[in-house]
């Protein structure tokens, strides 16, 4: 029987963002992603509300001539070049990058911050699948995947 890859955490909630007018300027398109475990969802608000894990890419910059997540390899760095994402960033209380949030009955518990990794994007029948590699500061390594529809807005 062959080994099975076993990840930290299954996201069952993919919601995508557009940001370029954030970065008018920029000759890239610019994303943003929420995965959510489960046991959390958006309320009516867009605010996410339960128990759970957030994991946010916050930029992820992508050709000026994709209106959607392409299939590929991406990597973090803070060129801002196509098909790669921003680390985490702490900037006096402000934090961007590429993190995850522990969230308890809807109250942030502790922030995770990823200062290096990857991910891989794959469509399969129209849903889209991630498969992630993040590790922080300590080398510490936290895998996880998503595969379902995507919520853009």
């Amino acid at each position: 029987m062959p080994n099975e890859l076993a990840y930290d955490s299954v996201y069952t909630i993919a919601d995508l963002q557009w940001h370029k007018q954030y970065y008018p300027t920029l000759d890239q398109q610019v994303f943003s992603v929420d995965l959510l475990t489960d046991g959390l969802a958006f309320d009516s608000a867009y605010h996410i509300t339960g128990t759970g894990l957030n994991l946010f890419f916050s930029d992820i910059f992508l050709p000026l001539t994709d209106s959607l997540l392409t299939e590929g390899a991406y990597c973090m760095d803070t060129t801002a070049s196509s098909y790669t994402f921003l680390p985490y960033m702490n900037f006096d209380g402000n934090i961007t990058g590429c993190y995850m949030l522990d969230i308890q009955e809807s109250s942030i518990k502790r922030i995770i911050g990823f200062t290096s990794g990857e991910f891989e994007i794959h469509y399969v029948d129209n849903d889209i699948q991630m498969d992630i590699t993040l590790y922080q500061a300590d080398s510490t390594c936290y895998r996880a995947v998503y595969q379902g529809p995507c919520i853009y807005r």
